[in-house]
């Protein structure tokens, strides 16, 4: 097992019409590579068998709120993360599929196997694309690194797999050296093909239609009657701290005005290198969202008491 988690068996494809998704329809026509992949539009490679019934079926019921959740998370961390798919040409509703059957936009995930970030990444395998510990820091947990090293493994498995869309996340968990070997041996068969799919661990033939089924949604949640929530997200911007704090005590001086939960994710995820309750020195520099910006000034700054509050929880 290479990165993270997985269900059921082969059918024929059925066709399904697009949604309207709100990323797509808030983007200009020539920048809407969120569903292109290698010059194809995922909505066309995608199979919508059984296996993809039942994982659209779980995100829809009892995983819905996780879905959401991690949409939300996603939202403050694109601009860190789209990017770089963007340049090597991966679908941005792929990245998304695999942040929320992964971590679910959980910067500082970690599983029971080791695999860590937004992106879980085993220690070898993060070290084979880039990642390790810099500084002291672990960079699988930065959003921006974690997603370059995706992109390069994924690149790498489209070129070594035929572009084959299943099988290149089907390596994403359970190895490429296994997937590789699956592929030579059947000839080039695909993900679906019972030749191969009976030869997977079942958890990687349940967690390939869950990606996919996430990726799905994030690009048809009309169609499946999901609304993806409003985010007040935008570039994250520098907020330079005027004293000492920490993302715990910051969390609640800022309050939860503009968001449903309040900032602490957010923030976490942004700033990865801080463990919540460590105290920051003053004159650090942050990323956060926009909308923090005038939070902090006015209730961390020119409301003495709600800082104070926030202080002694804090402490």
């Amino acid at each position: 097992r290479r990165f993270c988690r997985c269900r059921r068996c082969h059918t024929p494809a059925t066709a399904a019409t697009p949604g309207g998704s709100p990323v797509i329809t808030n983007l200009p026509a020539a920048a809407r590579p969120v569903a292109m992949l290698k010059g194809r539009d995922l909505r066309e490679i995608i199979t919508l068998n059984e296996p993809m019934k039942a994982a659209l079926t779980e995100w829809l019921t009892s995983n819905r709120s996780n879905l959401i959740d991690a949409w939300e998370n996603y939202q403050y961390m694109r601009q860190l993360m789209w990017p770089e798919d963007q340049r090597a040409g991966l679908p941005e509703a792929l990245l998304f599929g695999i942040l929320a059957q992964e971590s679910g936009g959980k910067v500082h995930a970690v599983s029971r196997s080791g695999a860590a970030g937004p992106l879980q990444f085993m220690p070898a395998t993060g070290a084979a694309y880039g990642l390790g510990i810099a500084n002291g820091f672990d960079t699988r947990y930065d959003p921006t690194l974690a997603t370059r090293a995706n992109v390069a493994y994924l690149n790498a498995r489209f070129a070594e797999l035929g572009n084959n869309l299943e099988l290149a996340v089907a390596a994403y968990n359970g190895g490429e050296g296994r997937v590789a070997r699956l592929y030579n041996a059947t000839g080039g068969k695909g993900f679906w093909d019972p030749s191969v799919y009976s030869q997977l661990p079942p958890e990687t033939r349940d967690y390939v239609p869950r990606v996919l089924a996430a990726a799905w949604l994030f690009l048809n949640p009309k169609e499946y009657g999901l609304q993806f929530p409003r985010v007040n997200a935008g570039e994250p911007q520098m907020l330079t701290l005027s004293r000492a704090t920490s993302i715990n005590e910051l969390t609640m001086c800022l309050g939860n005005r503009g968001v449903r939960d309040g900032w602490f994710r957010a923030l976490r995820n942004l700033n990865p290198r801080y463990d919540p309750r460590d105290v920051i020195p003053s004159g650090t520099v942050l990323r956060v969202p926009p909308f923090v910006l005038r939070l902090y000034k006015a209730n961390c700054l020119d409301n003495p008491a709600r800082a104070q509050m926030a202080a002694d929880l804090a402490a």
